[in-house]
């Protein structure tokens, strides 16, 4: 005998175990393609977010900007410049918003490579530089993109965690929606 005594039913435990939340994924290029505006009289802003080193953008002035449009809320972890050897301005500033709202500001520090972000949101991100002609091979915003059913599923889930049948109703039907994002 192992000196277990269990009679037969066993005392009943947990018999479900059901685990909720919105699958996170890891922080990319979130800034890979999408629109960028440009201070007039600097070369095309594309190349800034094309995914090579191989073109390069001019700011062609001073104080150069451009300002990538990201499409959706983005939260942002950092923001890397890569900059043509000798080619970078004295500041940068990071300016990024979602929507209409407040902006928040970051400013970077010499040698402007990486400016952290700190996982906030945006969904359009601003560069200005100011003193030396800037030149770029290329720009990334890292972070992770979310969609608005995502967004909505996390607000049901803090909103609704203490009523599990109301939660999963709202899912499903969150789920069965049509839209474009």
């Amino acid at each position: 005998s192992s000196g277990i005594n269990a009679e037969w039913p066993l005392r009943p435990g947990i018999t479900k175990l059901i685990v909720m939340g919105v699958c996170h994924d890891f922080p990319g290029d979130v800034s890979k393609g999408k629109p960028v505006k440009e201070n007039p009289g600097s070369s095309d802003p594309v190349t800034l977010v094309d995914g090579t080193n191989s073109t390069i953008w001019n700011g062609n002035s001073e104080t150069s900007w451009f300002e990538i449009n990201l499409k959706r809320i983005c939260a942002l972890d950092n923001i890397e410049f890569f900059w043509v050897d000798g080619a970078k301005p004295e500041n940068v500033k990071v300016v990024y918003k979602v929507g209409s709202g407040q902006d928040a500001q970051k400013l970077g520090e010499d040698p402007f490579e990486k400016v952290p972000l700190s996982m906030d949101c945006g969904t359009t991100v601003r560069v200005e530089m100011f003193g030396g002609n800037a030149a770029l091979k290329g720009v990334k915003a890292c972070g992770i993109s979310h969609t608005a059913k995502n967004i909505l599923k996390m607000k049901v889930s803090n909103a609704y965690k203490d009523f599990y049948n109301v939660e999963m109703f709202l899912y499903t039907s969150i789920n069965n929606m049509t839209y474009e994002d």
